[in-house]
């Protein structure tokens, strides 16, 4: 996650990165930092504190792919969350780890709380802080930071002390340290600076080899606390770029990692990146496995054509390819369905090896109640189980920043709902949906429409799933109608937009009262909506005896649609 404005500030990092270095775009290996100077490839762990062997290891029962723990033998669930924030004065940071920010104490008191609800996981970003003093580079940009590898080291013991594994990941290489000058090298023409050039380049592999190395080796020399780590992800989210070279080109053969590959083929492209991948991972395992020789491997993903259609990401091939020895996918409520995630992931039916589902959260935009945010989770986890997820780690333990556009409810919200909601002791299945009141009157009432489009019926718009959308398939003027089956006293009215392109709206809202036969318009929402907008309207005094709703749309520049139609009130005695 924490994708938002990341395209722009790639731009800047790439910027930064040639204009840092000073170094030409050449492919001349005699201006690569000097080979002599890096850590030996053999870890440094001191014989006399032999190095804690992992507890949590992956097995296969019956060929189906499952975590255990070695010393019970009995199969291992990740339950838990993204510890991705923490508070900082009046609000959140996702600087977790960073010199001066990071609290030994509150880690300790945070990772007890989740231990004594049943929780047994956390998945922690180790370079959030990746550019600046206190973060992991180092401050003269050679190497990391002791401090900061200080940090993590405590981060670990305290996982150790509480009982609570820890899932490492890396954004990217850090912005300080050396790693992304040694991996941007020589970039330019066939291959654009960073993602692009980070996993099909020679000198960009031997950067992260190092980076990896340098990271394991500095946590050995602490005696960190290993077996306190459920395993190293290697990227948070895997991705490229599909409108920068070479995956822009149309002609020409490019070299790579694993070979040549002619660019105006697009199956030639497809096994670039399938290859070039496949060679990475076994990389950077092949470097954490000679300093952490009983350490898991992942890589995070998700899916672009949903999340972000300029970005290319293949997971099909690595899922039969690869020796990672699980996954982390990532998938979100409130667009397409499950189903569709597991598809262009190309998981249906393989159960080869565990996979978790790394991030997964409510957006608060589209679920600004908590309830409802519940309701979607508790179904949306119950389902991915359909699918073959082996393990459940919530978008996020703290909330994050207010000022986030993508800001999901944070487990903690609302005196911790959620997090004693979903809380192991409290829901020993997670595969089993949580029965929460819903105190939305038009959630599955009858429902009909002016007219709706064959896969877009009218009961979209009251199933609490803001995922799926009611569509006439025409423009206006439309209409929406809930039956409430019922007499009820309304204090409040909210509709979700559903609408390509934005663009001013006029939609009337229609109440028919018990024993009238006409509907009466009791407001008018007039003006510039988006998709995912919430119209919200709270009458000066309560709707008395209201029996049905109706929605009319005057005027859209978009086919009209609603994704939810929520009412809420009180019931009324004939």
């Amino acid at each position: 996650m924490k994708r938002g404005n990341l395209l722009a500030q790639l731009v800047v990092l790439t910027a930064f990165v040639f204009s840092s270095c000073n170094l030409p775009l050449t492919e001349d290996s005699s201006a690569l930092p000097d080979s002599s100077t890096q850590p030996p490839t053999e870890s440094s762990i001191d014989p006399s504190q032999p190095q804690a062997e992992h507890r949590i290891g992956v097995r296969q029962a019956q060929g189906v792919g499952e975590f255990y723990d070695k010393q019970t033998g009995e199969k291992f669930i990740p339950r838990g969350a993204n510890y991705g924030f923490v508070p900082l004065g009046d609000g959140y940071t996702n600087l977790v780890l960073k010199v001066g920010i990071y609290d030994p104490a509150r880690t300790r008191v945070d990772f007890a709380e989740l231990a004594g609800l049943g929780y047994n996981t956390v998945r922690v970003f180790l370079d959030h802080c990746n550019q600046g003093m206190g973060c992991i580079g180092d401050a003269d940009n050679v190497g990391l930071n002791p401090e900061y590898l200080d940090n993590i080291a405590d981060m670990m013991s305290a996982g150790r002390e509480t009982e609570m594994y820890i899932l490492f990941t890396s954004n990217d290489l850090p912005d300080q340290g050396g790693y992304s000058e040694e991996a941007n090298f020589g970039s330019g023409g066939n291959f654009s600076g960073y993602r692009n050039s980070y996993y099909l380049r020679p000198n960009a592999v031997t950067a992260t080899r190092r980076y990896w190395r340098d990271l394991l080796t500095g946590l050995a020399e602490r005696n960190a606390a290993f077996d306190a780590v459920l395993g190293w992800q290697l990227l948070n989210e895997q991705w490229m770029f599909i409108d920068q070279p070479p995956l822009s080109l149309t002609s020409g053969v490019v070299e790579t990692t694993t070979g040549s590959y002619d660019m105006s083929n697009p199956d030639q492209k497809t096994q670039m990146v399938s290859d070039g991948l496949v060679y990475y991972i076994a990389q950077m395992k092949e470097e954490i496995l000679i300093h952490d020789p009983t350490a898991l491997v992942t890589m995070g993903f998700f899916v672009p054509e949903i999340a972000a259609p300029g970005w290319y990401v293949e997971t099909a091939s690595l899922l039969q390819k690869s020796d990672l020895d699980f996954f982390d996918f990532h998938a979100y409520p409130g667009g397409p369905s499950f189903r569709d995630h597991a598809e262009h992931f190309g998981m249906i039916g393989y159960d080869a090896k565990p996979i978790v589902l790394g991030e997964y959260g409510a957006f608060r935009h589209i679920y600004p109640e908590i309830d409802s945010a519940a309701r979607v989770i508790s179904k949306w986890a119950a389902e991915s189980c359909d699918y073959g997820f082996d393990g459940w780690l919530y978008w996020t333990y703290y909330p994050s920043d207010a000022r986030a556009g993508d800001r999901t409810w944070g487990l903690t919200d609302e005196d911790g709902y959620m997090l004693h909601l979903f809380a192991p002791v409290n829901q020993p299945d997670p595969c089993m949906e949580i029965e929460i009141p819903n105190d939305n009157l038009a959630y599955e009432k009858p429902v009909t429409a002016s007219k709706s489009l064959p896969g877009e019926p009218p009961a979209n718009a009251v199933d609490d799933n803001a995922g799926t959308q009611w569509g006439a398939g025409d423009g206006p003027v439309q209409w929406i109608q809930v039956d409430l089956q019922g007499i009820y006293r309304i204090t409040e009215i909210r509709l979700l937009v559903a609408q390509y392109p934005a663009g001013n709206t006029v939609h009337r809202v229609q109440v028919r009262v018990s024993g009238s036969d006409a509907f009466e318009t009791i407001h008018e929402f007039n003006g510039s909506t988006n998709d995912n907008n919430w119209l919200v309207f709270e009458p000066d005094a309560p709707l008395e005896n209201v029996s049905q709703i109706r929605v009319q749309t005057i005027a859209s520049p978009s086919w009209v649609a609603w994704k939810e139609i929520q009412v809420y009130g009180e019931a009324q005695t004939p």
